[in-house]
């Protein structure tokens, strides 16, 4: 029997050699066909007009992730082979989606290891080992997510706009803060470095809050148990992440690559004589304007950004 159109291209997003266009509509329908709860079977027309959408020049993601077969039963192999790497996919995929709603949607599967994300508010977010982020913006501020694994969030400060993150049955709730949370199985363990954490039971409605050096565990049948945090769990949360940011007579030319490398921005001087400057400052947990507003008032300096790259001028060390 000849293979479909759709068939080759399955065939040719195994071996990688798809267009990224395509790749992106395949792995966000391959995702809602792995969480749809059963297989699909597709027709040769469904397949024919699922060819025609992912190879088409169009932005119409929205359309494919809404594609549904008449039935819902065993699908073809290519199909099951596909989904299977998805889900065990060591390469970290990163999709900004645009919906017609006016919101943003950032899905992230991350790899081994230690990978970063920043999100449009300004947060940063270090995903461990093999975890999974959803994170949804809308027009009017509304900041909400998925997570599956672990991470250290490192969240934007925005009164207006709660930060809002669920996991399994949990719902995390923050204005501005930062901590850790890791998920296994029907355990959830969350631990507190700064400001205040809301903490919801949808289960039994128990909730509580979470201060800074407290931890909560939840064991999956809606109890929440609060404690201390361990003395010395600080450098294993933030173990090679750029969370921490403490400077100590230190030279300006370290302190701003430092800020580079955790912002993911270009900074320059006008004058040489800045980065050999030296600041005694904490940075942990401030925002890359607050950061700089900070050395600013420190030092003799101004600065103005355009894009990823900010240009520092002034006279340097006071």
């Amino acid at each position: 029997m000849e293979r479909s159109d759709f068939s080759r291209l399955m065939e040719r997003y195994l071996k990688d050699e798809v267009s990224e266009q395509e790749r992106i509509k395949i792995e966000a329908w391959l995702e809602v066909r792995k969480t749809s709860g059963g297989d699909l079977e597709f027709s040769s027309e469904d397949q024919e007009n699922l060819f025609r959408k992912i190879t088409s020049n169009m932005d119409n993601l929205d359309e494919i992730i809404a594609l549904r077969p008449e039935k819902e039963k065993k699908s073809n192999r290519l199909l099951g082979i596909a989904a299977s790497l998805l889900i065990v996919s060591v390469v970290s995929l990163v999709v900004w989606t645009v919906f017609k709603q006016g919101s943003n949607k950032l899905q992230v599967v991350s790899k081994d290891g230690v990978e970063k994300v920043i999100l449009n508010d300004g947060t940063l977010v270090w995903l461990r080992g093999k975890s999974k982020l959803i994170y949804y913006e809308k027009s009017n501020g509304f900041r909400y997510g998925k997570l599956e694994g672990e991470a250290l969030f490192e969240v934007a400060k925005d009164a207006d706009h709660p930060f809002e993150l669920e996991c399994a049955d949990i719902e995390i709730k923050v204005l501005g803060t930062s901590f850790n949370v890791k998920t296994t199985n029907n355990l959830l363990e969350l631990k507190v470095l700064t400001g205040k954490v809301h903490v919801l039971s949808e289960r039994n409605k128990q909730s509580i809050d979470v201060e800074p050096n407290e931890q909560v565990i939840y064991y999956g049948e809606g109890e929440i148990k609060k404690s201390s945090m361990a003395v010395d769990a600080l450098p294993a949360l933030t173990a090679n992440t750029e969370y921490t940011m403490s400077f100590r007579n230190t030279l300006m030319q370290e302190v701003l690559k430092k800020l580079e490398d955790k912002f993911n921005v270009s900074i320059k001087s006008t004058n040489e004589q800045i980065g050999n400057c030296r600041i005694t400052a904490d940075f942990t947990d401030h925002s890359l304007d607050s950061s700089l507003q900070m050395i600013s008032e420190t030092l003799s300096i101004a600065y103005s950004k355009k894009g990823n790259t900010i240009t520092l001028s002034g006279s340097g060390c006071k």
